[in-house]
């Protein structure tokens, strides 16, 4: 089986936590796994299995996107992030062209504040998703799903069909009919027309919906999810998450 996990980073999001994504990636993601990273400058890897695409260069959808769309303003206060379309776009145009362009069994999304604790193995992550699932993902009971892991089985027969209505949200500026504008939302949207349509069978893999940092407990010992806040202080959660590790052994 052909894994491959890809993700992106700006500049700026390199110097504050994508460097430990890619340093860890480097370190624990197991030879057999590709990893394909969509960044605005070129980077060069020590890996073979690491690979670089240029985001403005390999998307320029994303680029007209945002430029249709740089006028809209995004609603102050602590919430206002959520109505952030053009913020969050990145994301899912890399996932989109990805789907397009990748030749791999399972396709991986990472988000870039994430950080790899111990080895990863090609059957570890193959466990993350039971046949006949087209997704994996962590779904919260009453909220849109936690999208910083998303697995899908690109050997669907409605995969090219997910991944165009994907698109099509950006591309004809249907977000912003959404109740939020967060890649999440999209996801969700698309899962639960085709969910309807009998079309794909989704597999949330949260330890519990009700329940809080979905990612950390799902992958307890193998990966961290740094997320708001918890970014601007990784080294305290990295430590928090290799103790969660060893009381978890």
């Amino acid at each position: 089986m052909k894994i491959t996990i890809i993700s992106t980073f700006s500049p700026k999001h390199y110097k504050e936590y994508g460097k430990y994504f890619l340093g860890s990636l480097t370190k624990y993601i197991h030879h057999e796994i590709d990893v394909v990273l969509y960044t605005d400058i070129p980077m060069e890897f020590s890996k073979a299995n690491f690979s670089n695409r240029i985001l403005n260069d390999s998307c320029p959808d994303l680029v007209e996107f945002k430029n249709r769309n740089q006028h809209r303003e995004v609603p102050d206060g602590t919430k206002g992030w959520l109505k952030d379309a053009v913020r969050f776009s990145h994301k899912s145009y890399c996932i989109v062209h990805a789907s397009q362009t990748i030749d791999t069994d399972l396709l991986i999304w990472l988000d870039a504040d994430t950080e790899i604790l111990s080895h990863i193995t090609p059957q570890y992550l193959s466990e993350q998703i039971t046949a006949p699932s087209f997704v994996s993902y962590l779904g919260r009971a009453g909220r849109y799903s936690e999208t910083g892991w998303l697995c899908f089985d690109m050997r669907n027969q409605h995969a090219s069909d997910f991944f165009n209505k994907w698109k099509w949200y950006y591309d004809t500026d249907t977000i912003y009919n959404l109740p939020a504008q967060l890649d999440c939302h999209v996801f969700d949207a698309v899962r639960t027309e085709f969910r309807k349509n009998g079309k794909t069978i989704y597999q949330s893999i949260s330890i519990d919906e009700n329940g809080a940092s979905h990612f950390d407990k799902r992958f307890i010992g193998k990966m961290c999810h740094y997320k708001g806040d918890q970014k601007a202080d990784r080294d305290s959660n990295f430590i928090r998450a290799n103790v969660r590790a060893k009381k978890k052994k």
